[in-house]
């Protein structure tokens, strides 16, 4: 794995770690945060053995996830890099932590974008978003291009130019001049 950096944007990222399992937990059971992501059990031993087989594909190059962290180091969210195909990867399992800083999210997702096409280099971002998560996926066409849809998810692919775009905006919102 390249070094990215680990403070960007007034938060602190970081790959995440077996002792994090908790926390990654309470957002996957969350029944409002998780609604648009695949259900896990509320196994806190499942997760960290998810973890553990998780650090084995880190070390081979095959997926990367991250946890994100307020200044105070309280942990606020996670996203995952994954399906590492040449120039290409698949960005998700995106979840947030609710009642932090209203800026936070929009933070973390610039910095995944940075990460993806600066830090890795990637020239192609996959994603999947659930139809029903209807905010999400208007926020998302915003950057991506539809590539194909099914009975539960779009499809979306995000180029240089898309991150460009993406870039500006974010950068706009968090530091208005």
């Amino acid at each position: 794995m390249i070094a990215l950096p680990a403070h960007r944007y007034g938060l602190i990222f970081r790959l995440v770690e077996e002792h994090d399992a908790g926390f990654i937990l309470s957002l996957r059971t969350d029944p409002k945060l998780s609604k648009h992501v695949s259900p896990v059990s509320n196994d806190l031993e499942a997760q960290k053995a998810w973890i553990r087989n998780y650090k084995e594909r880190e070390l081979l190059g095959e997926e990367y996830y991250f946890l994100y962290t307020d200044a105070e180091h309280e942990p606020q969210g996670v996203f995952r890099l994954y399906n590492i195909d040449g120039d290409t990867v698949t960005s998700g399992s995106w979840l947030a932590k609710s009642g932090g800083d209203e800026l936070n999210p929009i933070k973390a997702d610039l910095f995944l974008t940075w990460a993806i096409f600066e830090g890795f280099g990637f020239e192609r971002c996959l994603i999947d978003v659930r139809k029903d998560n209807k905010k999400l996926v208007r926020y998302h066409k915003m950057f991506f291009t539809q590539t194909g849809e099914d009975e539960q998810n779009i499809y979306m692919v995000m180029h240089r130019d898309g991150y460009q775009r993406k870039l500006k905006f974010l950068t706009d919102i968090i530091d208005p001049k």
